[in-house]
């Protein structure tokens, strides 16, 4: 089933921020898929582990979300 989001979600993956403009979910067996749109209109797929979801800073929280550690290869 493929969810296309009526308004775009700010996000954040492995490779920067970017909106979510679909979820692909393929049932209980496989894991979510989030199509993004990434800055220079590039577009990728990330399993749901790979995105965090900004919460609304009006709440008086701020960005709450975690930035994922760059990897080094290592």
């Amino acid at each position: 089933m493929i969810y296309e989001l009526r308004s775009p979600i700010a996000v954040h993956t492995r490779l920067g921020d970017g909106d979510a403009l679909f979820i692909i979910d393929y049932g209980v067996a496989l894991n979510t898929v989030w199509v993004v749109r990434l800055a220079g209109g590039i577009i990728k797929h990330f399993f749901s582990e790979d995105v965090r979801v900004y919460a609304n800073p009006m709440d008086g929280n701020g960005w709450d979300v975690a930035r994922f550690i760059p990897e080094t290869g290592q």
